[in-house]
């Protein structure tokens, strides 16, 4: 396939979803697309034994009753 012939397959397959493409737009457009799997960076173990987050300094019970919004016997 030509040069021009792909420029022309492109050109025709813009904006269309892979659904839409034909036989020969679908193979060219396969041999041209590159996933990317290889270009994303590894998880650093580190990163996955993070520690948790810490408690909320102000706890849900101490901010309801200094907002008077329980009830008090």
């Amino acid at each position: 396939m030509t040069d021009e012939e792909k420029q022309a397959l492109r050109n025709s397959m813009a904006g269309k979803k892979v659904s839409e493409m034909t036989a020969q737009e679908r193979e060219l457009f396969d041999q041209e697309f590159q996933y990317g799997l290889n270009d994303t960076p590894k998880i650093k173990r580190a990163a996955l034994k993070s520690k948790p987050p810490s408690k909320p300094k102000d706890l849900t019970m101490g901010f309801l009753s200094r907002m008077n919004l329980i009830v008090r016997k």
